[in-house]
């Protein structure tokens, strides 16, 4: 899997999750998610996402290393705009 399609991946798992406003996950709890083989990489790729402005992902609370979705729509167009499918769950129909 390359790195655009296991970023659609990160960002499906927390919007299935809605891993947004108050509720926020460690790092480390979401890349333990994944597959042991991936999790350097998705570590590496949260990081990424974090530091993207156009991505939906965003550091959240003080010394904590926590992430949460800036939005669940903002999610959902980041998974159709890079090639990704809404989960079931997220999908209007």
């Amino acid at each position: 899997m390359d790195d655009d399609a296991l970023k659609v991946k990160i960002v499906k798992k927390l919007a299935r999750k809605k891993v947004v406003g108050g509720h926020k996950k460690q790092v480390d709890t979401v890349k333990n998610w994944f597959a042991t083989s991936d999790q350097g990489r998705v570590e590496d790729l949260i990081r990424e996402l974090i530091s993207d402005p156009d991505a939906p992902l965003e550091r959240y609370g003080g010394s904590r290393d926590n992430v949460r979705l800036t939005s669940v729509a903002a999610a959902k167009e980041y998974i159709v705009d890079n090639g990704g499918e809404l989960p079931w769950g997220l999908r209007d129909d």
